[in-house]
């Protein structure tokens, strides 16, 4: 919403500036000729900023996209969810919802888990590159540190955060933590780097316990 506030008042600006340089006798026209040109070249931020501020999050549980927002819908996200205790500085309040071009533009503090969903995306095919997408949307936040297994890609930490840091994981590995990777709500059977997308898929990163 900040930058659509910014928007309206750089064009109200720009429009006075129009009207103070003008003479006299065209200053009303010389502000509308302004006004219209800049509205026009401002119209996409208008529009998208616009669909942001009066987004709505989905309620249907049964849907993907179920507590996502609708601006989202029929586009691909992906989902970081955190303890409380351990969500990076800034998402410890709730669920954000942060745009494709890292807008953080709402915050679901009703939402059983917190961290972002990062999403609106489109034309992924696969997970890994979904997934790199969101962590490079966000600057880095949630940068991953990852290893090769025999099944693929294992994600160690998620933005520093690692599994066995928020529970305890044995040292005989009878029991422990770690990231699960969710598609569509579902526990997926491949690894991110093999996972296979459709065109409104929601990634879904957790931590669990074994």
């Amino acid at each position: 919403m900040s930058t659509l506030i910014t928007t309206v008042l750089a064009i109200i600006i720009i429009t006075a500036l129009g009207f103070l340089a003008a003479k006299e006798e065209h200053r009303l026209k010389s502000a509308s000729v302004v006004f219209l040109v800049i509205l026009l070249l401002s119209s996409s931020t208008l529009s998208t900023e616009w669909g942001r501020m009066t987004s709505e999050l989905v309620d249907n549980d049964e849907d993907p996209h179920y507590g996502l927002p609708d601006l989202w819908d029929g586009k691909q996200a992906v989902c970081f969810h955190f303890p409380s205790d351990f969500a990076p500085s800034g998402l410890n309040d709730g669920r954000h919802h942060i745009d494709y071009d890292g807008t953080d533009f709402k915050t679901d503090e009703n939402w059983n888990s917190t961290g972002a969903c990062v999403g609106g995306f489109e034309g992924y095919e696969v997970g890994i590159d979904l997934l790199n997408a969101a962590v490079t949307a966000t600057g880095d936040l949630f940068v991953l540190n990852a290893s090769e297994s025999s099944f693929g890609l294992f994600i160690n930490t998620i933005a520093g955060v690692d599994p066995c840091d928020t529970h305890t994981c044995a040292e005989d590995f009878s029991s422990g933590a770690y990231w699960e990777l969710l598609h569509n709500g579902a526990y997926s059977m491949l690894g991110i780097s093999d996972l296979p997308l459709d065109s409104d898929s929601v990634i879904t990163w957790q931590i669990a316990t074994y």
